[in-house]
């Protein structure tokens, strides 16, 4: 008979404590540094293509692996927008992704680029969800760690979106910063990410503040999420004063991406939160959950921020869950009602 050994670490929280803050430290767990030439390098990067306006009304068709308007020179990424026609638009690009190659769930990101300019450009850099677990745009929310429009020079924006803050209901949450040479010069471009709150940088000036609150609706940055780095043409807010045609082509520049997380999987109480206890069957492999409070689904994630395992339980106040599939090692279990609010977590450790 297989005989099994479990730990879990039970939170607790009956009233709001102060909570000492204590510096994140991080490890470097993904990055691009470009030093090569060619096409960015497929092992990483994966490109969204079409010109069908992108939800925005944008103009650009975004190419794939086309070295025109995505490739790597001189140590650096070049996402470079051109006037010309192509597959049924006057301007193409390139929007380069993480998806499924490079997908987070908490840690930090640093980018260090330089921006282009002129009437009609809107770079960006930013993250969206994995896995779509709430739903489409906005329900399962987006973070935007740069954006600049060429039109308003110098003023770097920071915001999120989510189902209750975005920008089709004028809500969405943000700040802007000014950086003079944004089109000149490098900067790093720099977001922190945790269960509690989310820190959007420039050089490491911090401009904007967004923390957790509420349900999905207002904070749905509890899933895995995506880089996004390109060019957009025109559109809804880059277009806004019209596309001068007399800027192309123009480029961002990229020095690096480095993605940090915390590889203890550091956990912070939720406010409010109910006790989780966890009682091991070793002779079932299995085990027994137990709240004070009704829940309808137990999410398992791996340390790296993959949701591995989902039990769905209707709405009871425990369950019994086989976890023969699992492998050894540490999750962070996530339960939910059925709302997909979260309640309560905790690690578990199979040994």
């Amino acid at each position: 008979m297989k005989q099994l050994k479990y730990l879990s670490i039970i939170i607790s929280i009956a009233v709001l404590i102060p909570v000492k803050i204590i510096a994140q430290t991080y490890d470097l767990v993904w990055s691009d540094e470009f030093e090569y030439t060619g096409l960015p390098d497929d092992s990483k990067w994966n490109y969204d293509v079409g010109g069908d306006g992108w939800g925005n009304n944008e103009l650009q068709f975004y190419t794939n692996a086309r070295t025109q308007n995505a490739r790597v020179e001189n140590g650096n990424l070049i996402i470079e927008a051109h006037k010309e026609s192509y597959g049924g638009n006057n301007y193409t690009s390139a929007r380069l992704i993480t998806k499924n190659k490079g997908d987070w769930l908490y840690g930090k990101i640093d980018i260090r680029a330089k921006l282009p300019g002129g009437t009609g450009s809107w770079p960006a850099v930013w993250m969206l969800p994995t896995d779509w677990a709430y739903g489409g745009w906005p329900a399962s929310g987006e973070i935007d760690i740069m954006e600049y429009v060429g039109y308003d020079k110098g003023v770097v924006h920071g915001t999120v979106h989510t189902e209750a803050y975005n920008h089709m209901l004028n809500t969405q949450k943000g700040s802007q910063i000014i950086v003079a040479d944004a089109e000149d010069a490098f900067h790093i471009y720099s977001m922190e990410w945790s269960e509690t709150k989310i820190y959007i940088f420039v050089d490491n000036i911090k401009y904007f503040t967004f923390y957790a609150q509420g349900d999905y609706k207002t904070w749905p940055f509890d899933q895995r999420f995506h880089l996004l780095l390109n060019i957009a043409v025109g559109g809804n807010w880059g277009g806004v004063n019209g596309v001068d045609d007399n800027i192309f082509p123009i480029r961002m520049e990229v020095d690096y991406v480095r993605v940090y997380q915390d590889k203890t999987l550091s956990l912070k109480p939720l406010e409010n939160t109910l006790s989780i206890d966890i009682f091991p069957n070793p002779s079932k492999d299995m085990i027994f959950v137990k709240t004070t409070k009704e829940f309808s689904q137990v999410d398992f994630y791996s340390l790296s921020g993959k949701r591995i395992k989902t039990y769905y339980n209707g709405l009871n106040k425990s369950a019994e869950i086989n976890i023969s599939t699992l492998q050894q090692g540490v999750y962070l279990l996530k339960l939910r009602t059925d709302k997909a609010e979260i309640i309560g977590q905790t690690k578990f450790i199979k040994k």
